[in-house]
């Protein structure tokens, strides 16, 4: 077995053993789209989609529930990788000091990252597809992805910086307020500013709302939600390279590394 793929299923093991972030996948994400769907009103509200210049007619509860739904796997998806990383940080320090390559546990850190974030979209999307029908269901599904994969990043991000599971979660839900509470087209009278291009979630709130009330196929606003996904990776990734780098080559550090591999299952287990 490559020492990609056995980094790659102890990464995979660490994200199951969540039990918490389990529990919110399987409770939170329909929660949350239910209540959108069912206590906001169904009343036609008219809002201008920035990605297209339409001018458009939807009903409250439906732009509530993707707004919602983006919320819900933001913060899912944010908080499962940063409790993740932080559970593995002292481990994975400990392995490349003994000589495990690094680019393993990068390669098997991004794997994460693409499996967790589409596992928690499509589980979203399924929700939303039992109360409404989209005009364009696989763009849905990309702009949920979207989401998805950069506060994933961010998780990854913060988990280098914050010093525990609690100060993080304040951080990722904080910073998901502060980014889609100002582009709901019914709640904020911000919407229509141009500073709204500049947040996180632009990309994949408007391709959201394209994909659920047009037959149109614009990916430009997708762009703003490659580059603070490039971003925020550049910097977890210059940030994990930092605190991984070792001064002094380790005596044996193949053997060394094997050994720590060898009781990996145990470590993860008792996390």
């Amino acid at each position: 077995m490559t020492a990609y793929r056995v980094a790659t299923g102890y990464g995979l093991l660490a994200l199951a053993k969540n039990r918490l972030a389990l529990i919110l996948l399987a409770v939170f994400v329909p929660l949350w789209i239910t209540v959108a769907k069912t206590v906001a009103t169904p009343e036609l509200f008219p809002f201008r989609l920035r990605a297209t210049g339409q001018v458009l007619h939807a009903g409250g509860d439906n732009i509530t529930m993707i707004s919602g739904s983006l919320n819900a796997v933001s913060l899912l998806v944010g908080f499962w990788m940063f409790s993740a990383a932080r559970r593995t940080g002292d481990f994975d320090r400990r392995l490349t000091a003994a000589g495990y390559p690094r680019g393993a546990l990068l390669a098997a850190k991004l794997t994460a990252l693409l499996a967790t974030a589409a596992l928690v979209s499509a589980y979203a999307v399924a929700w939303m597809l039992l109360y409404w029908r989209p005009r364009q269901p696989g763009l849905l599904v990309l702009a949920v992805l979207a989401a998805s994969l950069i506060y994933g990043a961010m998780g990854l991000f913060l988990s280098l910086f914050l010093p525990g599971e609690v100060e993080g979660m304040v951080a990722i839900i904080m910073t998901s307020i502060i980014d889609l509470a100002p582009q709901n087209p019914i709640a904020a009278t911000t919407a229509n500013s141009p500073l709204i291009a500049w947040l996180p979630s632009y990309g994949s709130l408007q391709t959201a709302l394209q994909a659920g009330f047009t037959d149109r196929l614009t990916l430009a606003p997708l762009a703003n939600s490659l580059a603070w996904l490039a971003a925020l990776s550049l910097v977890a990734l210059a940030a994990f390279l930092r605190r991984t780098r070792v001064h002094t080559a380790p005596a044996a550090g193949g053997g060394r590394a094997g050994g720590l591999l060898g009781r990996a299952a145990g470590v993860f287990g008792r996390r």
